[in-house]
């Protein structure tokens, strides 16, 4: 088991009450919930970070570019490609 520390958390009142609530109705204690919702949110994020490191290990310098400049040639804007 890894060892455990402290660290005090200050919340907006409304977003401690909604944690909560889905705490209680997952049936886990507030402590469980924060750091089981941290953990995922820390998890994805290296997740991300190793999928992009990877993406950018494969890249060809230049492609880019290249891409960007065929990029709507010969494929004119349609109706409903319009910005709103």
């Amino acid at each position: 088991m890894s060892a455990m520390a402290n660290f005090p958390l200050r919340l907006p009142a409304e977003l401690k009450d909604a944690a909560a609530k889905q705490a209680d109705a997952s049936g886990v204690s507030m402590n469980q919930f924060i750091a089981t919702a941290l953990a995922a949110r820390v998890g994805a994020t290296a997740e991300a970070e190793r999928y992009f490191a990877a993406r950018a290990r494969r890249a060809v310098k230049g492609q880019a570019r290249d891409i960007l400049k065929r990029a709507g040639k010969g494929n004119p804007p349609r109706k409903g490609d319009e910005l709103s």
